[in-house]
């Protein structure tokens, strides 16, 4: 016979037995928070051979090493390690070397950005973010795929590196050495999203071939004449700012030098160019407007270009103007705040030395063509701003590679000042 356990015992124990299931729950809740808590500060990545913007990768090959580049835009960068790495300045390079020779050879990191970021210093940013264990998996997976230094001969290395994030294409240099030889790689690779004004020109059919004036070195400080002085307005009938710069080169040429100069592309129609595209040369805005700022900034370069049918041997040649802006805005501010240092050969001679100290010229002279004012004489442009000049323009004739500053020629057109 089962025994009934009295209601006072029963009701004492169901109490009891109540407490006991709630201190449980309780246990089991913060115990699940604590396991939710910890799974979330886990760190987990996408396996790079998964990752989709591999597909974008540009190759290149030098006789025996074949290079591969893709980089990531901020949503694939979060999605391959969960981590917000553009917010912090960070944009992953990844390359893939080749090695097809029968000697070792080196990467340098360096060449891709010289201020690059180490793996564990990009680690040690998420540090709090993370559980230790999550912390040392992230540490494990940024050292493990980092750029390796060495490529045996007859195999393939990859990785990662981690560089300062530049908008618009991603533009970078790679060398690549062996105990024999040296391959030194340029790549420009198109980030999904940024368009570059230039790329919206068809410079390919600008001017017809009988439109197109061919001279020699010699014959162009004569064909310089012809160019006008300064941009014109959009309805053509005002002056602007001086045209003040002319760049002769391939278009290899001019990409990388303005990369190795580190001058950034701006977007199609983007605010900060609202008054670049005031200025018309041969009826047009700029082909290609490039920007340079400090960087707490204060103040900024502006470099305007466009493609005049001129021909140099095989060179192009561009026709520009350079300037100061000093008011440090950005976006529609630009435009509502635009101030120009008065001093518009300040920022040329910034130019012509900018290019020299990052060895993109093989050769630079100077030319008259704009009208000399003074600081107690200024001249004013369409939109009311005042400028001086001694009149000459710089005329800068990069090279595909590095040239030694001391290997520049420096044409007798008329003494260029360099101080």
């Amino acid at each position: 016979m089962t025994a009934t356990p009295s209601p006072h015992v029963s009701g004492l124990d169901y109490r009891a037995s109540a407490s006991a299931r709630r201190s449980g729950s309780l246990v089991f809740i913060v115990a699940l928070s604590i396991l939710s808590g910890c799974a979330s500060r886990a760190f987990v990545a996408t396996p790079v051979d998964q990752a989709g913007f591999l597909e974008r990768a540009v190759v290149q090959t030098q006789q025996t090493v074949r290079v591969a580049a893709a980089v990531p835009d901020a949503k694939e960068t979060l999605a391959l390690t969960g981590l917000d790495l553009y917010q912090q300045g960070i944009q992953p390079v990844w390359l893939e070397v080749t090695n097809l020779g029968e000697q070792p050879v080196r990467t340098a990191v360096r060449s891709v950005d010289e201020n690059y970021f180490s793996p564990m210093e990009v680690a040690w940013k998420y540090r709090k973010r993370l559980s230790e264990k999550g912390r040392a998996d992230m540490e494990r997976w940024f050292f493990e795929n980092q750029l390796p230094r060495r490529v045996p001969a007859g195999e393939t290395r990859s990785g990662f590196v981690f560089t300062h994030l530049a908008q618009g294409t991603k533009g970078f240099n790679f060398d690549v050495y062996s105990s024999e030889s040296s391959h030194n790689f340029t790549f420009f690779v198109p980030i999904p999203g940024f368009f570059a004004d230039y790329m919206d020109v068809d410079f390919q059919s600008m001017y017809e071939d009988g439109d197109i004036v061919r001279v020699d070195t010699a014959g162009l400080r004569e064909a310089l004449k012809a160019v006008p002085c300064c941009s014109l307005n959009a309805s053509g009938d005002s002056l602007g700012d001086p045209l003040n710069v002319v760049i002769v080169g391939t278009a290899l040429a001019v990409r990388r030098s303005l990369l190795r100069a580190q001058w950034q592309e701006t977007a199609l129609n983007a605010p900060e160019t609202t008054v670049a595209r005031t200025h018309r040369f041969l009826g047009r805005p700029p082909d290609g407007t490039f920007l340079k700022s400090r960087p707490d900034g204060s103040e900024r370069k502006e470099l305007r270009l466009w493609l005049a049918p001129l021909l140099v041997n095989d060179s192009r040649v561009l026709i520009g103007q350079v300037s100061y802006e000093m008011a440090g805005a950005s976006g529609v501010k630009a435009y509502e705040n635009h101030r120009m240092d008065p001093d518009v050969d300040n920022a040329r001679d910034f130019l012509m030395q900018n290019f020299w100290y990052s060895q993109s010229l093989g050769a630079l002279a100077s030319v008259g063509g704009v009208p000399r004012s003074s600081i107690s004489a200024p001249l004013r442009n369409f939109a009311g701003a005042e400028y001086f000049t001694d009149g000459q323009r710089v005329v800068l004739f990069v090279s595909e590679n590095p040239v030694a500053m001391d290997q520049t020629d420096i044409l007798p057109w008329r003494a260029v000042l360099t101080d």
